[in-house]
C-alpha cells in the first residue's frame, strides 16, 4: 500500500522532471519542454500504469526537449488542418501558381480525403502507405501518387520546421517507383523519310533541328 509520503511530489530543481503518484495510486510524470508564447513555461503532462512506465514516457520527452524536435505547445494540428493552412497561407505565397495549382490537386483529391482526420503529429509512415496502396488500387498511375507524395513531404516540412511535429514521417514512408517509359529511336530509314516529308512544309527545318539534337 502507497503511504502518503510517497504520494507527495519529489520536490525538484525548477525546471526539472518530476514523476509522483496522486492519491488513487496512479502515476504522472511532467516535463518543462521550453517556454509557451505567452512566456510561461511549457510544462508537458504523462501518465502510465506504474513508475517505470511514466519514466519511460518522461525520458522520451526529454529526449525529444535535447534534441530539438519539440512541437509546440498547445492542441496539434490535423493533416486536413495543416494541409490547408500550408496551402492558402504559405505555399500560396512562395511557389508559382502551377505548382500551387498541383498541390491543392493533390490536398484535396488525395491527401485530406485519405489520411486528412489523422493528427499530424500521431501520423505514421504505414498510415500514408496505405493511402498509396489505395490511390494504386483505384487505378491511378504511380506518376500520379508520386506527386501526391511529393507535395505531402513539402508540407510536413514545413511543419516540422515550425515544430508542429517532431518528424517528418513521409520522409520514411516509401512511394511507389515511377518508370519512365523508354522511348523506341526511329531507325536511319525512318528518320529520311521523315525528313524528306518534313522538307515540303513550312517548319520543316525545325524537324531536321530536333532530330539532330542528342537525346540525355
Amino acid at each position: 500500500m502507497t503511504t502518503e509520503t510517497e504520494r507527495k511530489r519529489t520536490h525538484a530543481p525548477a525546471g526539472s522532471s518530476s514523476i509522483y503518484q496522486d492519491k488513487d495510486d496512479k502515476w504522472h510524470g511532467r516535463v518543462t519542454m521550453g517556454v509557451r508564447d505567452d512566456g510561461k513555461p511549457d510544462r508537458r503532462h504523462v501518465r502510465g500504469k506504474n513508475r517505470a512506465e511514466v519514466t519511460r514516457k518522461v525520458r522520451q520527452l526529454e529526449r525529444e526537449r535535447d534534441s530539438g524536435r519539440v512541437r509546440k505547445a498547445g492542441r496539434a494540428w490535423t493533416v486536413e488542418q495543416w494541409l490547408t493552412h500550408w496551402l492558402d497561407n504559405i505555399a500560396a505565397h512562395s511557389v508559382r501558381y502551377k505548382t500551387l495549382v498541383g498541390y491543392r490537386t493533390d490536398v484535396n483529391r488525395h491527401l485530406v480525403p485519405g489520411i486528412g482526420a489523422h493528427r499530424i503529429d500521431k501520423l505514421e509512415p504505414e498510415h500514408i502507405e496505405k493511402l498509396y496502396s489505395k490511390m494504386l488500387g483505384s487505378g491511378l498511375a504511380p506518376g500520379t501518387v508520386h506527386h501526391a507524395h511529393r507535395t505531402l513531404r513539402a508540407a510536413l516540412s514545413e511543419a516540422v520546421r515550425r515544430k508542429h511535429a517532431s518528424v517528418n514521417v513521409a520522409t520514411t514512408a516509401k512511394a511507389p517507383r515511377v518508370v519512365e517509359e523508354e522511348i523506341e529511336p526511329l531507325t536511319i530509314d525512318e528518320a529520311k523519310r521523315l525528313l524528306v516529308a518534313a522538307s515540303h512544309r513550312r517548319n520543316g527545318a525545325r524537324w531536321a533541328i530536333a532530330l539532330a539534337m542528342p537525346r540525355s
